[in-house]
């Protein structure tokens, strides 16, 4: 039978889901010790001996397995671990790392998405079972990114696709789509009705609107989108000029392109952005629409799963950029997100986080602030986002950011989520840095992990693969989780 969703033409203005009338009926694992591991690890290592490195090292009790990706492992010389074996991929499909039951799925093209990887492991059938022999939770991590590969490895994957403000297909998916938004909807069910056993989802997707793009950082794509017939009428029914809107776009396009150049205006760029900005009140309107878009499907997706299994926690990954960009922070309100949430992970990734920092104010002065310096609106730029403990702008990539900026990111998030919802925050490990840049150590992930739990969270999330981490700084969680009393 097709779900009742899929059963005819979306409302394009579906308002968010209520929150769960009774929360209290969600099973919630105490503590919550997560961690992510991508679908290779099970046949590279064995289920077994991965499980054994997850317990004895981490004190993981909950897995975050990919059971959608098409992500694949991207290894230098310097990411090696020190684990597993040593494999760089040359022909990757990606998809989904379990088996799907084809009439969750009649109502959209995008049908037909069963990665080939790894001999077609099925990680749900592989490694629920064994985890719940040793008393572990099985949670599905559906990572729904924009990779560049989609388009040539999913079949009618271009039919989907977001158009540029040019008019050019890009390799992101729109959400207003109705075969996209299906095709998410279509592996919720399939999840919570094949495979009843599992512990719930978890579901990311690191994407921006099209004027954030513009502005740039670590989680941008370089498409000025979408301007689809289904974003088109959107805008319609919301008395937004589409004509005005494109137009506007291309004169910011312009503009950012004249501040690569350093052809400044005589009233500088800033007041040229903002001029923009009171001249085409529309691309602040288009970034509204996509960002509305974004926060109805995945209301729409909680209000599946809570139809089909109102026990089983479904929640979000929250994108680093979060933490390190206002006017996305702006846009991800934990107030709102929470309506449609059983737990949220916000990624505080504090490594990592000082390079990525350093990008993004570098790419603030390469656009809207291009009349100063970076070094220049750093203390402002700390003020606003309250990180004044953090280092200056030239140390960023070498020192990273510190346990204190996880702690107060984790406070603020169970703010502003009012404590009604659990927060799990994403803990570096070895995610990746250039040559030269921060790497981590076992302290960092000690003092990391006690930051957070000092701030109040009920589990962390060890990130942002276990494939990447050194098996010492995996083993410095463990320790991080007993000096904070929680083991």
């Amino acid at each position: 039978m097709v779900a009742a969703w899929a059963s005819g033409k979306l409302d394009a203005a579906a308002p968010a889901a209520q929150p769960q009338s009774d929360r209290s009926r969600v099973k919630r694992r105490k503590p919550y010790i997560a961690i992510q591991v991508p679908p290779f690890c099970w046949g590279d290592e064995g289920t077994d001996k991965v499980l054994d490195n997850l317990q004895e090292k981490g004190r993981v009790n909950t897995i975050w397995a990919y059971t959608y990706t098409y992500e694949h492992r991207r290894l230098t010389a310097a990411q090696i671990p020190d684990h597993g074996k040593v494999a760089f991929e040359k022909d990757y499909n990606g998809g989904s790392f379990c088996d799907y039951d084809p009439k969750y799925f009649r109502n959209t093209i995008l049908d037909d998405f069963r990665a080939p990887d790894y001999e077609g492991i099925n990680v749900i059938a592989e490694v629920l079972p064994k985890a719940k022999a040793r008393g572990m939770d099985f949670i599905c991590w559906d990572y729904n990114n924009a990779f560049p590969t989609l388009p040539a490895r999913m079949k009618n994957a271009s039919k989907v696709l977001e158009i540029d403000v040019y008019g050019r297909r890009v390799n992101s998916a729109c959400f207003n789509n109705e075969d996209f938004r299906n095709h998410l909807f279509g592996k919720i069910e399939n999840y919570l009705k094949t495979y009843p056993d599992i512990t719930g989802i978890a579901w990311g997707c690191e994407r921006q609107g099209p004027l954030l793009n513009m502005i740039g950082g670590g989680w941008t794509v370089p498409h000025i989108s979408c301007f689809c017939s289904f974003c088109q009428a959107k805008a319609r029914e919301r008395g937004i000029s589409v004509e005005r809107a494109q137009r506007g776009y291309r004169e910011l396009d312009r503009f950012f392109g004249a501040a690569r150049s350093d052809q400044r205006p005589m009233d500088g760029y800033f007041v040229g952005f903002w001029r923009l900005l009171l001249e085409y009140p529309e691309i602040l309107a288009w970034e509204k629409l996509w960002t509305d878009s974004y926060h109805e499907v995945r209301a729409q997706i909680y209000g599946i799963g809570k139809a089909i299994a109102p026990e089983k926690p479904l929640g979000w990954h929250i994108m680093h950029q979060m933490t390190l960009s206002p006017f996305y922070r702006a846009e991800e309100d934990y107030a709102e997100t929470k309506r449609y949430a059983d737990f949220v992970k916000p990624a505080v990734y504090n490594n990592s986080g000082g390079p990525r920092m350093a990008e993004f104010l570098n790419r603030l002065h390469a656009t809207i602030f291009h009349d100063a310096r970076p070094e220049d609106f750093l203390p402002l730029y700390y003020k606003i986002m309250n990180y004044e403990k953090e280092v200056p702008h030239e140390n960023l990539p070498t020192a990273g950011l510190s346990s204190d900026y996880v702690f107060r990111e984790t406070k603020r998030a169970i703010s502003g989520v009012n404590g009604e919802i659990p927060v799990y925050p994403g803990i570096d490990i070895d995610i990746p840095t250039q040559k030269g840049h921060k790497h981590t150590t076992p302290d960092d992930v000690r003092q990391a992990v006690k930051a957070a739990f000092a701030a109040g969270a009920q589990g962390v999330v060890f990130s942002r693969r276990y494939s990447e981490m050194q098996l010492a700084n995996l083993a410095g969680a463990g320790q991080g989780l007993r000096e904070a009393g929680v083991i």
